[in-house]
């Protein structure tokens, strides 16, 4: 785990966390390891704020959990919290296929694909376990719950619930598997989308995150 990325366009606060978040998830931060804000901070080159701010929300999603004398270390997830993780997810992005298969122009549906064919760059290029796949793999999805809902309660969702959806994203990902049919799968995904069908959208988007899962309790 690196500094912020070149570019950020997201408050600091927010890339740390993301970071973080990943590092943990992807065991890159294996479990039973402390987890120091001093150091994190030093390494990512940023001020001990933002770095205890995403802590304690990490330690709220769980990801982490106080030890000794104020201390943090890494934990891993239980097979039943990894149930509910995708439980949610299924139930978030059947309502979000459906409302977007409902509201969106047809030309969004051809941004969407361009950014499905994208992740197979970074795939190659990075990895699928890598923060630059996990951040447009996170775009992606978000862009569908975009299409979905107006602005605002998109932006709610964002700030409140769809932590949980990318942490679902993020462990489907955690091994690098160079036949993941990363493209296909997503590009599958936006034709049921598109097709104007909101039974087949809300279908596709299910079998989506079922394959997801699958993914997710290999690794």
């Amino acid at each position: 785990m690196d500094g912020l990325p070149h570019g950020a366009t997201v408050h600091v606060y927010d890339h740390v966390y993301r970071l973080v978040r990943h590092a943990l998830i992807s065991r890159t931060i294996q479990p039973g390891t402390r987890v120091v804000e001093a150091e994190l901070a030093a390494r990512l080159q940023v001020s001990r704020t933002p770095v205890r701010d995403a802590l304690r929300r990490l330690e709220a999603d769980g990801l982490l959990e106080r030890v000794g004398r104020g201390g943090l270390m890494a934990t891993s997830l239980l097979s039943g919290e990894l149930d509910d993780i995708f439980r949610v997810r299924e139930e978030l992005d059947r309502l979000a296929a459906t409302m977007a298969c409902q509201r969106a122009e047809p030309e969004a549906w051809e941004r969407l694909r361009e950014q499905a064919r994208a992740l197979g760059g970074l795939a190659d290029q990075a990895g699928l376990s890598s923060y630059e796949f996990s951040q447009a793999h996170t775009a992606f999805h978000g862009a569908i719950y975009q299409l979905a809902f107006a602005p605002r309660v998109a932006a709610m969702l964002h700030e409140r619930v769809l932590s949980l959806v990318e942490m679902a994203g993020e462990l489907s990902y955690v091994a690098d598997r160079s036949d993941d049919p990363v493209v296909a799968d997503h590009l599958a995904l936006v034709d049921g989308l598109a097709s104007g069908d909101p039974a087949r959208a809300a279908a596709q988007a299910v079998e989506h995150c079922a394959d997801a899962q699958a993914s997710a309790q290999k690794s």
